[in-house]
């Protein structure tokens, strides 16, 4: 069984998802205070605008991850309309 909540949030500029997600009060783990570090944040952009992968990406994910879609919160900036996933690690 499988339940699905979906919320929108506007957000006035571009900014990093985690930062968007604690603004709506959506919790993404997180341990390294959205420091690039853990790498427990990830997410799956499914739809939209949002930046280039950072180095600290290509290097906790690895391009096949990256090339499916899968970022980390803490280092994504979201620049128009996206859809994102929630990924439970």
């Amino acid at each position: 069984m499988k339940v699905k909540f979906i919320s929108n949030i506007e957000i006035e500029k571009p900014n990093n998802l985690l930062k968007i997600a604690k603004s709506a009060r959506v919790k993404i783990k997180d341990s390294c205070d959205g420091k690039g570090k853990c790498g427990k944040c990830i997410v799956k952009v499914l739809e939209g605008t949002v930046s280039k992968p950072t180095k600290q990406e290509k290097k906790l994910l690895g391009e096949d991850k990256l090339s499916k879609g899968y970022r980390l919160a803490c280092e994504v900036e979201v620049m128009d309309n996206a859809i994102i996933k929630l990924v439970n690690k």
